[in-house]
């Protein structure tokens, strides 16, 4: 009998708090659906580990690179769920935290998030491709926040 994972600081937003739509550019995104508040969990995803082995010898050579989330260790995580359709933005809206324990990976608002804003996280300062539009992080009636400072990605 395996044990439940320790509940998440802040329940998830219910019901989901976002649809995904197509974005002209960038492929699929997600979007906010009702208001968001800083610190909410967005999402829970969970993962399959791909260890450091098997990374180097082949998923760094397929389209999965594109969608791994680094461990300190060299491992990656791949996020199922939801949790590979997030676009880049920087500054992002959404901040991420690695679970390799346990298997997932969460989500948090980083800012208050409006209705229609589309949830994007930071990829990192090496993109493989050109960023499309600026942020990509603006609601439908054009307004976007600007409260981003604080923000981190964590690991582990």
């Amino acid at each position: 009998m395996s044990s439940s994972p320790p509940p998440a600081e802040n329940p998830p937003v219910s019901p989901p708090a976002f649809v995904i739509r197509d974005v002209s550019g960038r492929g699929r995104g997600l979007f906010s659906r009702a208001r968001i508040s800083r610190g909410d969990l967005v999402h829970e995803a969970p993962c399959l580990l791909v260890p450091k082995v098997s990374y180097d010898a082949h998923a760094k050579h397929t389209v999965l690179e594109h969608y791994l989330f680094n461990c300190k260790d060299g491992d990656r995580l791949l996020a199922l769920g939801y949790g590979s359709i997030f676009n880049h933005s920087d500054p992002p809206n959404v901040d991420y935290r690695l679970d390799k324990p346990g298997m997932v990976i969460r989500y948090y608002a980083a800012r208050d998030i409006v209705v229609g804003e589309e949830l994007c996280i930071y990829y990192g300062a090496n993109l493989w491709f050109e960023e499309v539009g600026g942020s990509g992080s603006k609601a439908e009636d054009g307004s976007e926040s600007s409260d981003d400072e604080n923000f981190l990605n964590r690991i582990e």
